[in-house]
């Protein structure tokens, strides 16, 4: 073996101990470039971040970029594979166990199985195969050292590589099935569409006015956080026929003529703008630019000359220059907005308010506690009444609304409680649960991640975020999950005066007489192990 050039069977065995890390670092990216959804501009703000650090520079790499450099010199002195292959061995070996560790911890990243994933791996594999293969007919074994491990290396950016090759391809498919959801939104014109966007509380909305409307008539929804031109436009093709009565679309954009786009997709009458914050800055760079490009939504409401729906509590909205002909109707809870509602009491996780919109001042009785809710609801209620739903047919209908998905969803145990919200995760949310806990009187564990795509005011807004809580003593104990801010959310905390004895790494063994807030998606694991527990 160690003097030939042609593969033999342990060079084959080398191959077969690559096939499972491979696996595993293909799955671990693809998932990375999917949560990023292919884009350029999305992936740049994670290159910025040190997860992106640590899944470059780990104790893989580390070992790998040595190695490579040693395999090098098998070129030169045959003889030195007689080190090299058991050292390659039992390095792949142990990434084998690595891995086969992560698979029964359930701790295995998994991509969703796309068209474009399988096409991405089709030529991966293919190119593999064909590299090997070279390999092998010209009798250059010897490089076999440096394939493994620069593929190892350099894979993120092999698939991007490959990415960008198909991209003709994708652009071509992708146009082809909006053009199409665009034929077919206008073709069946019965189902009154809907669209609602901004930073946050879309999803919110969605939820609330979905759960309303299908009570009373056939409705259409996206489903969870579907809500980019392509997938929309799937959903589309896939689902909308004239037996709908209405279509609730969310709606997202990333950059410039993004919602204007959806709207030509969705066609919609009524449109939503929920909330804004400084979320996703890193893409447009300024609030005055998600103002400007997220305002696209009314283009499509003055064309179909209905009704935009506006969160006048946003001074930045207040200051957007609004068409005379486009009918807005101004929610929040102000003397100068169109909705109006007061408190009337809180208990047993139901909440009782006095609602006054237009000619209509009726008391509703509404399964959810926390002021943001009810808020949210309040327009909710507005378009109900502009549709002309009778009230004790809404009242009723209203009885049975839930919070959505991950979206501050109680589980209450016997003696303790559990608060999901690892949908979202934006400063003004994080405060408002924190109120949340306060109403309870049980011991407070946040269990938080980071803010997201914040650009240059990334730092800013977590030193303000963890002066706030050490400052007001409103929480009991913190366990932060993840690692682009360890560093400074340590010295945060206790730079004022939060007790380092409860900063904690890992939640207590056995949870009782505790209520525990799970903040954005990295601590849902953290969740899903209790609840598994239990």
């Amino acid at each position: 073996m160690i003097f030939e050039h042609k593969m033999t069977i342990d060079h084959y065995l080398l191959l077969i101990l690559t096939i499972l890390p491979f696996i595993y670092k293909y799955n671990f990216w693809f998932y990375v470039i999917q949560l990023k959804e292919y884009r350029w501009d999305r992936f740049r703000e994670y290159l910025n971040t040190l997860q992106w650090k640590n899944a470059i520079i780990n104790i893989w790499s580390v070992i790998e970029f040595p190695l490579l450099l040693i395999s090098f010199y098998v070129f030169y002195d045959e003889l030195f594979e007689i080190i090299l292959y058991p050292v390659v061995f039992y390095f792949l070996l142990m990434q084998n166990l690595f891995v086969f560790r992560k698979i029964l911890k359930s701790n295995f990243l998994k991509p969703k199985i796309t068209s474009r994933l399988l096409l991405t791996q089709i030529l991966l594999i293919i190119s593999i195969i064909i590299s090997i293969w070279v390999l092998d007919l010209f009798e250059i074994s010897n490089y076999l050292y440096t394939y493994i491990l620069t593929v190892f290396l350099f894979l993120p950016f092999i698939i991007f590589f490959i990415i960008l090759l198909t991209l003709p391809f994708v652009h071509y498919k992708k146009r082809k099935i909006i053009n199409t959801a665009i034929k077919k939104t206008k073709m069946y014109n019965q189902p009154i569409k809907i669209g609602i966007t901004w930073s946050y509380w879309k999803s919110s909305v969605k939820e609330f006015l979905s759960s309303i409307l299908e009570q009373e008539w056939n409705t259409l929804k996206t489903p969870e956080n579907i809500n980019s031109e392509l997938w929309v436009s799937d959903l589309i093709i896939k689902e909308l026929n004239n037996d709908y009565k209405y279509f609730v679309a969310e709606m997202w954009a990333y950059r410039v003529g993004e919602i204007d786009l959806l709207w030509k997709i969705v066609n919609h009458k009524y449109g939503f703008l929920t909330a804004i914050w400084n979320q996703h800055l890193w893409l447009f760079w300024s609030i005055k630019n998600i103002i400007k490009w997220k305002s696209e939504i009314k283009n499509s409401v003055i064309k179909n000359n209905w009704i935009l729906y506006v969160n006048w509590n946003n001074p930045d909205i207040r200051n957007i220059n609004f068409p005379n002909n486009l009918n807005i109707v101004k929610y929040w809870n102000f003397e100068w907005s169109d909705t109006k509602f007061e408190i009337l009491w809180i208990k047993e996780w139901n909440t009782k308010i006095i609602y006054e919109y237009k000619w209509a001042k009726t008391i509703f009785f509404i399964p959810l506690i926390w002021e943001h809710n009810i808020i949210n609801i309040s327009w909710v209620i507005a378009f109900c009444y502009d549709i002309w739903l009778k009230t004790s047919d809404l009242n009723k209908y209203i009885k049975n609304i839930e919070s959505p998905k991950n979206t501050l969803t109680i589980k209450n145990y016997e003696d303790f409680i559990l608060i999901d919200d690892t949908y979202n995760l934006s400063e003004a949310w994080l405060f408002a649960w924190i109120e949340v806990l306060n109403s309870f009187k049980l011991e407070k564990i946040l269990v938080v991640d980071d803010i997201l795509e914040l650009w240059k005011k990334a730092n800013k807004i977590h030193f303000e975020i963890w002066k706030t809580i050490a400052i007001e003593k409103n929480i009991d104990k913190i366990l932060y999950v993840w690692s682009n801010y360890k560093l400074h959310f340590l010295k945060w905390l206790i730079d004022w005066w939060f007790d380092k004895e409860n900063i904690i790494t890992k939640l207590p063994e056995k949870i009782s007489n505790n209520v525990i807030l799970f903040e954005w998606r990295n601590s849902w694991k953290y969740l899903n192990n209790i609840i598994k527990n239990v």
